[in-house]
């Protein structure tokens, strides 16, 4: 496959393969210089991250330990959805500890639970 032809900012010749048939690559082909405009619009709102619309059968007020749990599970799917990067990384790592201690809290709770409902049975 043929070099680009073209020279880069810093005087280089540029290193990407040139298109078939053409002594550029896409980046420098002049002939190509709408779709590279097309290209990187799309590619802007295609990054994008879409805001959440339907905040329908989330909690608004986080009063239990279960709204805390749909709070997370909800920016969770959110976090997956975005593009791979080292700050999505580190959300999903602190959704996943957020999310281990309401499980935690909730275990407790039902524990707590289910021991006062024995002592209030073997009160006399």
């Amino acid at each position: 496959m043929a070099q680009c032809t073209a020279t880069t900012a810093d005087g280089k010749r540029c290193r990407a393969p040139a298109l078939q048939g053409r002594p550029f690559c896409f980046a420098h082909d002049p002939e190509r210089a709408q779709e590279r405009a097309d290209a990187r619009q799309r590619g802007g709102y295609n990054r994008r991250t879409p805001k959440a619309t339907d905040p329908e059968g989330y909690p608004t007020r986080l009063r239990s330990v279960g709204d805390v749990q749909a709070v997370l599970e909800r920016a969770l799917a959110d976090t997956w959805e975005q593009e791979n990067s080292g700050a999505r990384t580190q959300a999903l790592v602190r959704l996943a500890h957020g999310a281990l201690k309401a499980l935690e809290v909730g275990d407790l709770e039902e524990r707590l639970a289910a021991l006062e409902a024995r002592l209030e049975e073997a009160a006399p």
